[in-house]
């Protein structure tokens, strides 16, 4: 078995949605699917029951599950414990599920080309964990969107490093939804929309993303229908076709039921590095600034 299969396989069994398990490998769903394919033809038969409303274990995925899975966590075990031997250091970077992975890998390359005695381990998280985590941070740092203005982020008691790059505001909406076939809209005709509010996060931090109102002062109907707050989820309830999701434009899914549509009247965003106000040591600031404008 190659080792991306079993990792493919591992994560999918536990999030049961190839979506969301491309989102935290940091690759596109086809490749996960792909990768679990392989190692079902190596099996001889299905690992997983896939219709279109859900994903499960078959009853050998299972079994499999319980004896790769120790395995799995030995290994990860075995290479930090050989790499602390080596004298060699780990950075864990956090990547926003609504970042394409062609758009992470160069900068990281870069970044390990300068520190070769730094290894990567990268993980896929939705765009609004990091205000979640208060000081249990999973990772070292994490590269997803913030406002354009640095200093409303900091103020909330984060670091931000040197943006990446900078993208317009669009809206997600569903393919037969009316503004999905517009080139464009204005962010005064999405006062009548119903647009996804991320529940979850300060209001303060959720409000730079989906303002209460627009320039003008016209209040926008925010509903706080996310559960997990990820691309995925969003996408499902986009299709739906009764609400929008205030998004960049560097987000484009891979799913027909839905279109990607410029809106205009906001301040664009950012793709940015950030990390928590108590921690950040020498390789966060040189994975900030070897990375900065997008590597």
């Amino acid at each position: 078995m190659e080792m991306r299969e079993i990792e493919a396989f591992l994560e999918v069994a536990r999030e049961l949605h190839f979506g969301r398990a491309a989102g935290r490998l940091g690759v596109s769903t086809p490749r996960v699917s792909q990768a679990v394919r392989a190692l079902e033809r190596r099996v001889g038969a299905p690992l997983f029951e896939r219709t279109s409303r859900r994903v499960r274990l078959t009853p050998l995925g299972e079994r499999l599950r319980a004896e790769l899975q120790p395995a799995y966590r030995r290994m990860e075990r075995a290479l930090e414990e050989a790499r602390s031997g080596a004298g060699a250091e780990v950075l864990r970077v956090g990547v926003a599920t609504s970042l394409p992975a062609a758009v992470v890998d160069g900068p990281i390359r870069a970044f390990e080309r300068a520190r070769p005695r730094c290894a990567v381990v990268r993980s896929a998280h939705p765009n609004t964990d990091p205000a979640r985590w208060g000081d249990r941070w999973p990772v070292d740092v994490f590269v997803g969107w913030l406002p354009a203005d640095p200093a409303r982020v900091e103020a909330m008691g984060f670091h931000v490093g040197p943006a990446w790059f900078r993208r317009e505001r669009a809206a997600l909406v569903a393919a037969g939804h009316p503004l999905g076939r517009r080139a464009s809209v204005d962010v005064e005709e999405l006062a009548g929309q119903d647009l996804l509010y991320p529940s979850g996060m300060p209001p303060r931090l959720a409000d730079l993303w989906t303002p209460p109102a627009t320039p003008g002062g016209v209040p926008l109907r925010r509903v706080p229908r996310h559960r997990s707050a990820s691309l995925e989820e969003a996408v499902v309830l986009v299709a739906g076709g009764d609400v929008v999701h205030l998004t960049v434009t560097a987000v484009r899914p891979d799913d027909p039921r839905v279109v990607t549509v410029p809106v205009s009247g906001l301040p664009p965003m950012v793709c940015a590095p950030v990390w928590s106000a108590d921690a950040g040591g020498a390789a966060v600031h040189d994975f900030a600034r070897i990375t900065a404008g997008g590597g």
